[in-house]
């Protein structure tokens, strides 16, 4: 006896597999790329250049003398390439376990992703770089977060 709706199992799993994705295959796509920023040097970076590399400072404070002291929050990240593999990786396991895989995945990413950096740059009145400091250094933030709530 043939079922009328043999073909909406098939279709449920199907759809579930191709929008199911977990977030180790999110993670991994998205993860920041490197930030180099041991080349920053006193009296030769420019504020453009500076910002080109960490991104939009997430508070920018003028000085007395003309000058602007900057802070930057950014995660350190990993190759583009190494991230992509990765996300195929997981997206090729999710599939053969049917998602399964994200139990290993997701706590994966979370372990590769890098440590969140704050830094401050300190420019002259010419917006070239005077100073540049880590001020701090956060291992793993995400997980801290989830430590918190238990």
């Amino acid at each position: 006896m043939k079922r009328k709706n043999a073909w909406l199992m098939p279709l449920i799993c199907m759809v579930t597999l191709m929008f199911g994705q977990g977030c180790g295959v999110y993670m991994a796509f998205t993860q920041p790329d490197p930030v180099s920023y041991e080349w920053l040097n006193p009296g030769q970076a420019q504020r453009g250049t500076v910002m080109s590399v960490l991104g939009t400072p997430v508070e920018s404070i003028s000085t007395e003398d003309g000058g602007r002291v900057d802070t930057y929050r950014f995660y350190e990240g990993t190759s583009t390439g190494w991230s992509a593999g990765r996300a195929m990786l997981h997206m090729m396991a999710d599939l053969f376990t049917l998602g399964l895989w994200e139990i290993v995945a997701t706590p994966t990413e979370f372990a590769i992703r890098g440590d969140k950096i704050t830094a401050q740059a300190v420019f002259d009145s010419k917006d070239v770089l005077r100073k540049f400091t880590v001020i701090k250094r956060e291992e793993k933030p995400l997980e801290k977060i989830h430590e918190e709530e238990w």
